[in-house]
């Protein structure tokens, strides 16, 4: 996926979106009428993409490419999004004179908002995906991991300490349907936002472990639980990262951990974040702000 360039990066652009992102419409030339200067559209969140990948990275050309798909996007398009999104194919990020570029390309439209998007920010698309899904993006099978980074093993000690401080639920069975905003609507930073999402892999082995337990009630009263815990650590400060550093101390103490032991507490941390028991899902119709990005 690397060394793709033209067509087949854009051809590429369209696959992993697609997969990735809701509401993205693929844009294809048709005829006369071109792209109508979009290579891709988001219903959700008022983006238009236009891809640039040359198969030798130039910055003159780059920034002549830009400038033209604007001021094309702004003709063909007006007001029909708020941020334009130049999306390359240059694994090592842009020129420098690319990055001023954006900067005065957003002092000469105040009302649009621009945004870069590299090599890196597809792969990391890609990695919240699923692995069958994203083999057949790549058109290629993925390595198998043999080695297994966090285990039940290593979460059992922090689910039985859970149960052991759990309280009885008044309403059991109430958590909410994960939002698929709902990690950027927690305002936390980019790397715990990863973190999470990582974690997440490893509830189907924490919902067997709850599925095989005799006290069926021990699932709604941990959550129970937790979510007083999250809501005590709301009132008392309002970082995200702070809520999320009292909710480790409460899960495992104020030892530092690394290794297994982190990536365990990380594991339980974002099963009852996707049961919504800890943070809390986006209101209706809410949309991440956008904000001007200059590097890949």
């Amino acid at each position: 996926m690397w060394g793709l360039t033209g067509n087949s990066f854009e051809d590429f652009f369209h696959d992993v979106m697609t997969l990735c992102v809701p509401g993205f419409v693929d844009v294809r030339t048709h005829g006369k009428l071109g792209d109508k200067g979009s290579d891709g559209m988001s219903l959700h969140f008022g983006k238009l993409y236009a891809c640039y990948a040359p198969e030798t990275p130039n910055a003159a050309a780059s920034i002549a490419k830009l400038r033209s798909d604007v001021k094309s996007a702004l003709r063909q398009r007006n007001g029909q999004f708020t941020t334009f999104v130049f999306v390359h194919n240059d694994v090592r990020g842009v020129h420098p004179d690319i990055s001023e570029e954006l900067v005065s390309l957003s002092t000469d439209h105040p009302g649009l908002q621009f945004e870069l998007m590299g090599m890196r920010h597809i792969r990391d698309l890609l990695g919240g995906a699923a692995r069958i899904s994203v083999e057949d993006v790549l058109k290629m099978p993925l390595p198998i991991e043999h080695t297994v980074t966090v285990g039940l093993e290593e979460m059992e000690d922090l689910l039985q300490h859970l149960a052991a401080n759990r309280v009885i639920s008044s309403n059991p069975g109430t958590a909410s349907p994960v939002s698929v905003q709902k990690l950027h609507y927690s305002e936390l930073t980019v790397e715990s936002q990863a973190e999470v999402r990582d974690g997440m892999k490893h509830s189907g082995l924490i919902d067997s472990y709850y599925g095989e337990r005799i006290d069926v009630t021990e699932l709604d009263d941990v959550a129970a639980r937790f979510r007083a815990e999250y809501v005590d650590a709301k009132r008392s400060v309002s970082e995200p990262e702070e809520i999320l550093l009292r909710l480790r101390v409460f899960l495992a103490g104020s030892k530092t951990t690394a290794g297994p032991a982190y990536r365990a507490q990380t594991a339980v941390l974002a099963y009852f974040f996707q049961r919504c028991d800890i943070f809390d899902n986006p209101p209706a119709g809410w949309v991440p702000p956008v904000a001007l990005v200059t590097q890949a």
